[in-house]
């Protein structure tokens, strides 16, 4: 029993003896392999036999030129222009095909061509076709200003009234002519009674005479109205008429010239010869903003004192560009000295909502 225990103290003390010789020995000599340095001192640093010594910064290496920082590397020589001058031939033009054209000179750069409104016209991709029921309808909307009007008002209650108004309007203005196509047509009701019920179409042309302001005129109006004394009145005219101004925000003209109206189912259905002598102007006073004005004065050849007159005044207004929407305020005043038992006077006045196509 003591013999074991004996070993074992031998054995402890031998382990002691064994850690102390392995852990806490002193430092190798200068000789010995010293550790390997951390890796980010590698290169940095070296073992002096008791620590490391931090060696001194490297001499730069290849110091980079002031021209490299100043142009970044590249050189001040010009670039050499490539030889394209030289005209080039078709190798196969001993066969008969046409030589290929020499490269145009490549002195100018291709932003002096585009100053000088050099453009390259590309081919359509492909033809467009006209079908024959479209061109009716082409004509009529290039190169014109169109729009419908509506405009609707109404009470109900102690009175019951409805009134209605549409129209249409076609404008082809070029250097040589003007051609005007003006439609209106009113119908009203009171107690579901009706009280007005008419329409009228004005054609309007105008040639111009060579380059000076003198044109030449032709009107043809035909007028409908319930309540008058006549079916249809039809009224032919035609003269010359003189532009003070005309150009593309200010039109103003004055016509005189002769003609012939006709009141069909009227006592009197013959023709009338008669003189026409006209007023008309249209201003833009904005992008927005257009007034126009008109007046026809008819009389009679044998008495002055028997004439229509026919005054329009209209204000429109540019509601809404991107759907072509305007508002216009119209005015318009009918005058017949021989109404032959009806009023002398028609006056309207309307408030329209206009598309523009």
């Amino acid at each position: 029993m003591h013999t074991r225990h004996a070993g074992f103290r031998l054995f402890a003390a031998a382990g002691i003896v064994c850690f102390l010789t392995v852990f806490a020995a002193p430092p190798v000599s200068a000789q010995s392999v010293p550790t390997p340095a951390p890796s980010w001192q590698s290169g940095q640093s070296t073992w002096n036999g008791s620590g490391y010594e931090t060696l001194p910064s490297p001499p730069s290496i290849n110091e980079l030129p002031d021209e490299w920082n100043d142009n970044f590397g590249l050189s001040d020589a010009q670039l050499q222009q490539p030889v394209v001058d030289l005209p080039l031939t078709d190798p196969g033009g001993a066969s008969g095909a046409p030589p290929i054209e020499p490269i145009p000179e490549p002195s100018m750069p291709i932003g002096a061509a585009i100053a000088d409104g050099a453009t390259l016209d590309e081919p359509p991709l492909r033809e467009e076709i006209v079908r024959w029921y479209q061109v009716p309808w082409r004509w009529m909307t290039k190169g014109w200003e169109n729009h419908a009007e509506f405009g609707l008002d109404g009470s109900s209650g102690n009175a019951e009234t409805l009134a209605i108004q549409t129209g249409l309007e076609m404008k082809r203005k070029t250097d040589l002519y003007t051609l005007a196509l003006d439609i209106d047509y009113r119908q009203a009701s009171a107690q579901s009674q009706t009280t007005e019920d008419n329409a009228r179409l004005n054609l309007d042309y105008d040639r111009m005479l060579g380059d000076s302001n003198w044109t030449m005129f032709g009107k043809f109006g035909i007028e409908y109205d319930e309540f008058k004394s006549f079916d249809l009145r039809l009224n032919l005219n035609g003269g010359l008429g003189y532009y003070w101004i005309r150009n593309d925000n200010t039109n103003i003209v004055t016509r005189i010239g002769a003609g012939a109206s006709k009141e069909i189912g009227s006592p009197d259905d013959s023709w009338t010869p008669e003189a026409v002598f006209g007023l008309e102007a249209d201003h833009k006073l904005s992008a927005r903003q257009k007034l126009k004005a008109k007046i026809d004065y008819f009389p009679t050849f044998e008495d002055f004192s028997d004439f229509r007159l026919v005054t329009d005044v209209a204000w429109e207004s540019l509601i809404d560009s991107s759907e072509n929407l305007s508002l216009r305020l119209s005015v318009t005043d009918r005058y017949d000295s021989t109404p032959q038992g009806a009023l002398a006077n028609d006056f309207y006045y309307s408030a329209l909502l206009l598309y523009k196509f």
